[in-house]
């Protein structure tokens, strides 16, 4: 299963690969490929937004709405 999230605080490529890393350690995402330019995140797997947040927490970035 495969969904989109708005990433709020995103600015540069360092916060990217930042996004990336996390959300890529969190249990039942097996890809995720993250667009600065929508400032968006596409997640494979199965799992919650709740774990996504949870995993960006102590950073400046949080999942927003899912997009589609």
């Amino acid at each position: 299963m495969t969904k989109t999230y708005a990433i709020e605080g995103m600015k540069c490529q360092g916060c990217v690969d930042t996004v990336t890393e996390k959300l890529s350690n969190v249990l039942g995402v097996t890809g995720v490929t993250v667009d600065l330019a929508k400032n968006q995140a596409e997640i494979e797997g199965l799992t919650s937004k709740f774990l996504l947040n949870r995993a960006l927490k102590g950073t400046k970035f949080s999942v927003g709405q899912e997009l589609k």
